[in-house]
Formats: C-alpha cells, sequence, structure tokens
C-alpha cells in the first residue's frame, strides 16, 4: 500500500511539474470570413531595432479555426492577408500585444477576422459637396 501511495504521489508531482515546465500560451485565430488568411506572427525586436522577427506563418480557411503555441514571454504583432478568388486582397497589420508565459500562468488570446463582403459598392453613386453632406 505504501509504495502505491508513493507512485501516485509521484505521478501528481511530475504531473504538476511537467505542466508548469511546459505550459504554453495560446493564439486562436476565428476566421469568421469567405476569404483564406495568411497571418504572419511577427515578433518585435524593442523600439531601437530596425527589425522585426518573422516568428510563424499561419494558413487559415475561409470559416475555419486555428492555433499557435508561445513557449515564452513577448510582444508581437499580425500582418494579415485576406484573399478570396476574383477580388483584390485585403491587408492589415494590428497593434502590438503581450504574450505571457510564467509559472504562475500563461496568455491565452482569440482574434477573429470579419470580412463583410458586398457585390454593391456602399461608395457608388452621385457625388456630393461636403456641404451637401453637412446640410440636415
Amino acid at each position: 500500500m505504501k509504495s502505491f501511495l508513493s507512485a501516485i504521489l509521484f505521478f501528481a508531482f511530475s504531473s504538476f511539474f511537467c505542466s508548469a515546465l511546459f505550459a504554453q500560451a495560446e493564439l486562436h485565430i476565428h476566421n469568421n470570413s469567405g476569404r483564406t488568411l495568411t497571418v504572419k506572427i511577427m515578433q518585435l525586436q524593442g523600439r531601437f531595432s530596425a527589425e522585426d522577427n518573422l516568428y510563424s506563418v499561419l494558413s487559415v480557411g475561409p470559416y475555419q479555426r486555428a492555433v499557435e503555441y508561445f513557449s515564452q514571454t513577448g510582444y508581437f504583432y499580425l500582418k494579415t492577408k485576406a484573399a478570396k478568388p476574383g477580388t483584390e486582397p485585403l491587408y492589415s497589420k494590428g497593434d502590438a500585444f503581450e504574450v505571457y508565459v510564467g509559472s504562475d500562468g500563461y496568455s491565452v488570446l482569440t482574434i477573429t477576422y470579419d470580412v463583410a463582403e458586398s457585390a454593391i459598392n456602399p461608395l457608388d453613386g452621385k457625388q456630393i459637396s461636403r456641404a451637401e453632406f453637412e446640410k440636415n
């Protein structure tokens, strides 16, 4: 019985130690659009660095999800291309965010992309002046 309890304690301690040792932060990308996303995860190198490092590239299909894992704390931002056959790609660069991995926890981040597609261009129509716009 004593060896059984020792084995259980060893297993519990090992599980706790391994989960703390190998904790990873998570970035969840939810693509709620009909476009394929190419997401470049860029790691900031500091405010005096001339160039940031490419950390990872994810391809996320239309209405799909993806996850990227981080093993260390750092600052990152995303560069995104949203492509759809027959249309011009959309490009964006997001603000920096912090990813934290520590003995007391880790970050779990979710970013959702939505693109509203329309065959009607809301800007088409009669041109008006600013004065006409400001009236009423």
